[in-house]
């Protein structure tokens, strides 16, 4: 692969590209193939899963979730005798289920519970017994059931009920009666620690074999249990729970204080509080110690091509390593020569077609690498991972540059007249040019930082900071990313009618009605609208809105019985009283810097929201203009003060407001009513609609 249209200058192997893998001298290493997210060493059960991507979904059977906000239920072991409590956010210490006299006395070995609705179910293994009371605890159920173990509730109320003595799955109603047994019989394959059923119906079961997980589902109709390989389709079928981890040292809810509950989230199975770092997490599936990968022949397509440099991207945790080994020849068909006995540690892994002297190793853990080899078309290259059983390291993508080039051929021929020191001095110089290189790549990738579309969601704080633009904290991903897209747009619109809309478009999805009281005044009035013939011969020139069929003499531009109150020319009840300013220029300043925003309906009408929206649009609107904002959407109002797409929705118009608390006046947005009892029907599109007697001013 290369990055130019020229020759290749590169090769890459990943899982999007492909590892050219040799499946005759690899061993003991998975994900390399497509889709995957790398390579790692295979774990030594294929199927087993790593318990913490279960345990959030399918909690253990000791513990269930109730219906309500951070309620949960424990029942402890035994000796001494089992319990049943329950924490909610209310009660963040754990306290008796059971109140006396409906508290059974004789409980003896507790084993799991299960809850659905205002039912509760446990399994008393000591007793032979599972108990189904609801929680009012006003009625209880006991059914013999020989061994009881996990059980769980459908969403239809039927409980499923499993038994250490055999592989069936018995189902009872809440009133204890038996209704014969689950379609599909238990997989053996171990301890059954829980089970789960989920919206449609599907049985989940989590069984523990030698210390690994494994994860197995049957829907209904299903004979068998099938044994599911990730855990990705139970994480789509159910939600997490809150539960962050569990072990025989106890548990740990993901919840804290910021959810109305005490910090102390880490409990014992007798419900005390401990320490979080006393509960240990269950260990990940257990994976081989040593692993290996080595390529077929990586052609270069150079002749005698000196291979330049490898870089991996990868994770090495602790305890874990890493090694890069490379043989370059000229014959992609190279016999396979190697000798395994000649490498301590890997005697038991295939050597590959080129001999063990004629690889080149990386130091232990290296991510990059500078390739000795000599020059020669087709490459090797092999990966050995080592890890302690449990961890592994987890190598993405591996990076092969060729041919060598570096500062050298900038530097004067003297340094090029020996072939020894060429070689080194080549070798010397790449060391620096590594650091250079990977500044110059920073540096180029450094626009793309710019690009609101395309950068990681925790970088949009910092991208808004460059536009001085502060995020609320409702504000979605999707939204920041538009905003930081329309940054520009709005910025050059700022005090604009069509800024302030852009905004608040972009924001709250809504298109703005904005009225400008000094565009419709009466200086309008001498506005006329252009021919079609003018806007063709002069396209640049005014385009006028107002047609008002003006003629000089006979039209008055401005009454000055209107404008405010003067003897002799205007009427009491039409003139406003005003006692500033010079009267000659009320014509310029009548209606000056007023704006009315006129806004649909939103989709959230909360307090919370509109405060928001009319913060935003006084941030956007010129600091000297004074605006009134309405959000409508109270009905569909006919008249002068309706906006069409503010006001006009199909549903019964508002209640009376005539002698409401405010400022109400008869042909200002007042609603009559009279001859109706009770709500209006409102109006259907499509057919005769009637909307009783009613009169709206305005």
């Amino acid at each position: 692969m290369s990055c130019t249209t020229g020759k290749p200058n590169f090769r890459l192997l990943d899982n999007n590209v492909g590892w050219s893998v040799d499946p005759r001298s690899s061993m003991n290493v998975t994900g390399y193939l497509q889709g995957q997210s790398g390579v790692s060493l295979a774990p030594l059960d294929p199927n087993a899963l790593d318990p913490c991507q279960i345990l959030p979904y399918v909690p253990p059977a000791r513990l269930a979730r109730g219906c309500y906000e951070c309620e949960w239920y424990l029942v402890t072991p035994a000796p001494p005798s089992s319990l049943l409590l329950r924490r909610d956010a209310c009660h963040p210490n754990w306290g008796p289920a059971w109140q006396p006299p409906f508290a059974p006395d004789d409980a003896q070995d507790l084993v799991a519970v299960a809850t659905w609705r205002r039912w509760i179910a446990v399994s008393d293994h000591g007793k032979n017994r599972v108990i189904v009371s609801s929680r009012a605890q006003l009625l209880r159920v006991e059914i013999s059931v020989n061994r009881p173990g996990p059980l769980a509730f459908t969403p239809f109320g039927e409980l499923l009920v499993t038994s250490e003595n055999t592989a069936e799955i018995a189902r009872f109603g809440l009133g204890g009666d038996a209704r014969g047994l689950w379609n599909a019989q238990l997989p053996s394959a171990g301890t059954i620690h829980s089970i789960a059923v989920d919206s449609q119906g599907r049985v989940w079961i989590v069984a523990i074999s030698k210390g690994s997980w494994t994860l197995w589902r049957a829907s209904q109709g299903d004979r068998t249990f099938t044994q599911q390989t990730s855990a990705t389709d139970l994480q789509k079928a159910f939600t997490s729970a809150g539960l962050l981890t569990a072990s025989t040292d106890g548990f740990t809810f993901d919840q804290d204080a910021r959810h109305g509950l005490d910090a102390t989230t880490s409990f014992s199975w007798y419900g005390r509080p401990v320490s979080s770092s006393e509960v240990t997490p269950p260990p990940p599936p257990q994976r081989q110690a040593q692993g290996q990968l080595i390529t077929l022949e990586l052609d270069s397509g150079v002749p005698r091509c000196e291979w330049h440099r490898i870089r991996v991207d990868a994770d090495i945790p602790a305890g874990t390593t890493i090694c890069m080994s490379v043989a370059t020849t000229e014959d992609p068909n190279a016999p396979n020569q190697g000798d395994p006995s000649r490498e301590t540690g890997w005697t038991n892994f295939p050597a590959g077609p080129p001999h063990p002297s004629d690889w080149t190793s990386s130091a232990s853990g290296s991510t990059d690498f500078l390739i000795d080899q000599p020059p020669g078309r087709y490459m090797f290259f092999r990966l050995r991972l080592k890890g302690n059983g449990t961890n592994t390291p987890l190598v993405r993508r591996v990076r092969i540059d060729f041919p060598r080039i570096t500062s050298l051929e900038r530097l004067p021929d003297i340094y090029r007249s020996n072939p020894s020191a060429e070689d080194f001095t080549e070798r010397f110089l790449s060391l620096f040019d590594a650091t250079i290189a990977d500044v110059d790549a920073m540096i180029a990738r450094y626009p793309a930082l710019l690009d609101p579309s395309g950068v990681p969601d925790n970088l949009l704080p910092w991208l808004a900071g460059i536009f001085d633009i502060g995020f609320d904290p409702t504000w979605s991903t999707t939204i920041r990313r538009e905003i930081l897209q329309a940054a520009p747009q709005i910025y050059a619109q700022r005090g604009t009618a069509k800024g302030v809309s852009l905004a608040v478009e972009k924001i709250f999805g809504v298109d703005l009605s904005i009225l400008e009281s000094a565009s419709a005044g009466p200086w309008g009035s001498i506005g006329c609208k252009s021919t079609l013939e003018e806007q063709e011969r002069h396209p640049s020139g005014p385009q006028f809105e107002l047609n008002r069929n003006v003629r000089l003499g006979t039209t008055r531009l401005f009454g000055k019985n209107t404008s405010r109150l003067r003897l002799d020319h205007s009427a009491l009840d039409s003139a406003t009283i005003r006692s500033f300013g010079d009267p000659d220029q009320d014509p310029f300043s009548s209606g000056a810097y007023r704006l009315q925003i006129l806004v649909p309906p939103l989709a959230d009408s909360s307090p919370q929201q509109k405060t928001r929206l009319t913060n935003l649009i006084n941030a956007q609107i010129p600091a000297h203009t004074v605006c009134s904002i309405r959000v409508g959407g109270t009905g569909f109002i006919l008249g002068y003060w309706s906006a069409v797409g503010v006001d006009t929705c199909f549903v019964p118009p508002a209640p009376p407001v005539l002698g409401a608390s405010g400022n109400v006046q008869l042909d200002r947005m007042s609603i009559l009513r009279s001859g109706l009892s009770g709500p209006p029907t409102g109006m259907i599109l499509g057919s005769n609609s009637t909307v009783g007697i009613q009169s709206i001013a305005g």
